[in-house]
């Protein structure tokens, strides 16, 4: 219901009225009103809210506290264990790796320590020659005697002829036309000898031919057969070697 205020005004004076309701009576709040009433639930006369108020769950700290740390140290420890198996692979893979590369360093290595001594066995085999050929040719300066000996080991390894033929370096035909009658003397079925000159044979060496074939005596061909031997034995492995 409004009230009204009457107010006495002078003349010529404007007044404007206000309405005033009255103040609404509110009932206080109980402890339920304060959580809102669920969709569909029911409201009594008085806009109360007629379902039971819901229970609060009690949270329990500690206990949630507890949980997320033992699955923090449950990742941990599970993230540990992935890290040093990943850790362990990659080891292996590197060990690995690396034996690989160091097998194949020391079987380049031990290729070159293979080539490196059959060259130095080789070139020991040719400064080995090259020095026996100078010894030799000297002693053949020094010795005439040697081409009279290399006619008689020649001589040994005629059998049955009756006649041979000698050639030797012009420098050695007087020498071994010396020692005819005792390089005749020799055989028993040889009658005669033929001592010629040749220049392609060097000093000291000699060539015999017979009927029965010949013989090659000279320095030179002694000395290439040296160096066969030599490459065969280059060419045979040590642990096969008498």
């Amino acid at each position: 219901m409004s009230n009204i205020l009457r107010i006495h005004k002078p003349p010529g004076t404007r007044i404007r009225l206000l309405r005033v309701d009255a103040p609404r009576r509110v009932a206080p709040l109980r402890a339920a009103d304060h959580c809102s009433a669920p969709d569909g639930a029911s409201r009594n006369a008085s806009g109360e809210n007629t379902r039971a108020p819901v229970e609060a769950v009690p949270v329990y700290l500690d206990d949630m506290n507890a949980r997320l740390h033992s699955a923090l140290e449950q990742g941990r420890a599970e993230g540990r264990a992935e890290a040093a198996e990943e850790l362990e692979k990659r080891l292996v893979i590197a060990r690995t790796e690396s034996d690989e590369r160091i097998g194949a360093l020391m079987e380049g290595i031990a290729q070159q320590v293979r080539a490196f001594t059959a060259s130095l066995e080789h070139d020991a085999y040719a400064f080995a020659l090259a020095v026996a050929e100078r010894i030799v040719k000297r002693e053949i300066q020094l010795d005439d005697e040697i081409v009279v000996r290399q006619v008689r080991e020649a001589l040994r390894r005629i059998v049955g002829v009756e006649s041979f033929k000698v050639r030797v370096h012009p420098d050695d035909e007087v020498l071994i036309r010396s020692h005819r009658a005792a390089l005749l003397a020799l055989t028993d079925t040889t009658r005669d000898v033929v001592i010629e000159p040749d220049n392609t044979i060097e000093r000291g060496g000699c060539i015999l031919e017979s009927a029965s074939g010949n013989v090659d005596a000279r320095i030179a061909t002694q000395l290439r057969q040296v160096e066969h031997a030599l490459r065969i034995e280059e060419k045979v492995p040590r642990e096969h070697r008498p």
